[in-house]
């Protein structure tokens, strides 16, 4: 058996993105290339340019950004824990990054997907590949966890100054 394949299949070769980052408890495992859980975003950024690109599954798509040390305020809302929705935000949110005066830090991305109104992450085949431009932008190509996987599923630009 190929180590890319789910140990429960006897007739077929089937991936699982869950189960090859689970294996090799990491955010970024190698599938045909780099493919990421989450992804660390610089830690001296102060504003965040989130951009929705497309969406291509009939799922609602999103991303979900983490900070710990700090704030993100988008739309006059202070959290932790910042959730946008590709159908229900602007296609372009800017994020203002509050980082707290000491302790540590760490600012995450990662993209989610919703079912009967229950929001999904890192199940099945989800996963990002990511693009960086020279100019330090940030490209995700997303593939929500449903079938094989779909880096289409959403691509989202980030763009951290």
């Amino acid at each position: 058996m190929q180590p890319w394949t789910r140990s429960d299949t006897r007739d077929t070769d089937v991936v699982d993105l869950s189960i090859l980052f689970a294996q090799q408890q990491a955010s970024r495992i190698d599938w045909d290339g780099p493919v990421f859980s989450l992804y660390e975003l610089p830690t001296h950024t102060t504003r965040l340019g989130v951009e929705f690109m497309r969406a291509g599954s009939e799922l609602r798509q999103g991303v979900r950004l983490k900070i710990r040390g700090g704030k993100l305020e988008a739309n006059g809302v202070a959290t932790s824990d910042l959730v946008l929705w590709q159908d229900s935000s602007p296609t372009c949110v800017d994020v203002l990054v509050r980082w707290g005066k000491q302790g540590s830090r760490s600012l995450r991305v990662w993209n989610c997907w919703e079912v009967n109104g229950v929001m999904h992450a890192w199940l099945g085949n989800a996963g990002m590949r990511v693009e960086r431009t020279p100019e330090g932008v940030i490209v995700l190509n997303c593939s929500d966890g449903r079938g094989e996987p779909d880096f289409g599923d959403l691509l989202v630009k980030i763009a951290p100054e």
